[in-house]
């Protein structure tokens, strides 16, 4: 029997959901200061455990029903003092990139046009995975549009994850994997090692790639730097050190941060990670960042009947967006 590879087209392929129950509109309806959401929803990038292409989806579907948990959409944080706004004009869901599983080129150019059309444009655009080789066309179109946005303008990249990625190769997925994906956004023209951070690095890595990311300025924070000098300080230090000389900062969730005891639905596990709080803690550090772009990555709700894991990541989205979808409580 020959196999069918089905070819994604965005006009048969968009979500039943919007993130944060948003509108739906095209790349070319966000303007400045907006954040515009593009789907990834490809893990044929990845070397084991799949179903992060369905990733995309389930956050848009767990953003929407925690945001309808909400009393007639809003909230407040008694931590913050801040109420929650409906995505009503400060996000827009763009849908899904078009996914050609057979050409990991084609899939990378697709992502990266939408994201460069959302740079230009001046917003911000937010990136659904899938697996975490999907950062770097997401990355590489938000790049490109800087560059034709503003042509002298630098950016700092923070990277939180278990894993650096940071290979060159992985055996049979060749050069563009989820194991490559920062190696790849190492090499775009704006953008230097030297501003790169990792945050959550966990068990053992390769000594080349670590050796390599450090001879060239790069700085890492392990898991249990985190658990150590905590989530706040480590935060802090990783921002300082992604920014030095750098306008706008991208930065890349993987949750696979996270201890898998907590969230098992991810593509590659990790023990000994840091807890929901903690990665919360991080997130609420890059809360008023200046973030030109960013992306979350490997959520695999196959592997996780339960749903928390993708829950878990709405709240992240929840907490890294937190300025725009709140405002100030006034004062009495």
């Amino acid at each position: 029997m020959t196999a069918v590879i089905t070819t994604f087209h965005p006009s048969l392929a968009q979500p039943g959901y919007r993130l944060f129950d948003g509108p739906l509109c095209d790349v070319a309806d966000v303007g400045v200061g907006q954040i515009g959401v593009v789907g990834m929803p490809s893990d044929w990038t990845h070397s084991s455990r799949l179903g992060t292409r369905f990733g995309p989806e389930s956050l848009r579907r767990a953003t929407t029903l925690l945001q309808s948990a909400r009393p007639q959409g809003v909230s407040f944080d008694p931590d913050t003092r801040h109420r929650s706004k409906p995505a009503t004009d400060w996000l827009i869901d763009c849908g899904d990139a078009e996914i050609t599983p057979q050409d990991v080129d084609a899939t990378t150019q697709a992502i990266a046009a939408m994201t460069e059309g959302l740079a230009v444009a001046g917003a911000i655009p937010l990136a659904l995975g899938g697996d975490h080789y999907n950062s770097f066309p997401a990355c590489l179109g938000y790049s490109r549009g800087l560059a034709k946005r503003s042509s002298n303008t630098r950016f700092g990249y923070i990277q939180i994850d278990g894993h650096l990625d940071f290979s060159d190769r992985l055996g049979a997925w060749g050069s563009h994997n989820h194991a490559t994906n920062a190696r790849r956004i190492s090499e775009l023209p704006n953008l230097d090692v030297a501003n790169m951070v990792w945050v959550g690095i966990t068990g053992w890595v390769d000594g080349g790639d670590l050796a390599l990311i450090e001879k060239q300025g790069g700085r890492i924070f392990s898991a249990g730097d985190v658990h150590d000098l905590g989530a706040a300080e480590v935060m802090r230090q990783a921002l300082a050190h992604a920014m030095q000389g750098c306008d706008e900062l991208y930065l890349s969730i993987d949750i696979d941060a996270m201890d898998a005891g907590y969230l098992p639905g991810t593509g590659s596990i990790v023990h000994s990670g840091i807890t929901p709080r903690q990665y919360y803690d991080l997130l609420d550090g890059l809360a008023e960042a200046p973030l030109g772009g960013l992306d979350i990555v490997e959520v695999s709700p196959p592997l996780d009947p339960s749903e928390r894991t993708e829950f878990l990541a709405a709240e992240m989205l929840f907490r890294i967006l937190r300025r725009f979808r709140t405002r100030p409580v006034a004062e009495k």
